[in-house]
């Protein structure tokens, strides 16, 4: 895991990559939030942008069991995420940037940048809210007993036909 943790300027610097796959066990926090899964696969690529800034590309992917929150019952998820992330040296410029360009995503460079940290928060970033499935068999077996279970009578109509029978004097 030592490889994970590296000065990010640097590896950005000298457009290193790296790429592996990580075990549930390694994510505790992703861990929590899955019913199971397989292993994580990640490649990180360091290079610059247009203008020239430091950056480092991560890619994700992975298979997952969430469970949905409408028949709480197992529902696949497929993690597959691109992000680009620029360094900056100075939080100054690195809110300024963000403040022009909303799609980017800004890091400070860091010496013991922990690579572990940053794909953990993307991948539950990446997971849904409140995971449901399009169509739950929870909602097939409701509208199944909607069609079944005949309509109440409004009790004021059954008044109204009550008192239209003692009018006529049909007892």
């Amino acid at each position: 895991m030592s490889e994970l943790i590296f000065d990010n300027g640097q590896f950005a610097r000298q457009k290193k990559v790296l790429a592996g796959e990580l075990a549930l066990s390694d994510l505790p926090r992703v861990a929590g939030e899955l019913l199971s899964g397989g292993a994580v696969g990640y490649a990180l690529v360091g290079g610059t942008d247009r203008l020239q800034r430091l950056t480092l590309d991560l890619r994700l992917t992975a298979s997952f069991q969430l469970k949905c929150q409408r028949c709480l019952t197992s529902m696949p998820f497929e993690l597959d995420v691109a992000a680009r992330f620029v360094l900056f040296s100075d939080e100054g410029k690195l809110n300024e940037a963000e403040a022009e360009d909303v799609e980017l995503e800004g890091l400070m460079f860091e010496r013991e940048f922990a690579l572990l940290d940053l794909i953990e928060d993307e991948i539950l970033l990446a997971l849904p809210y409140s995971p449901t499935h399009e169509e739950c068999e929870a909602d097939i077996g409701v509208m199944s007993e909607a069609v079944v279970t005949p309509q109440k009578p409004n009790p004021f109509a059954v008044l109204a036909d009550y008192k239209a029978k003692l009018k006529r004097g049909d007892n």
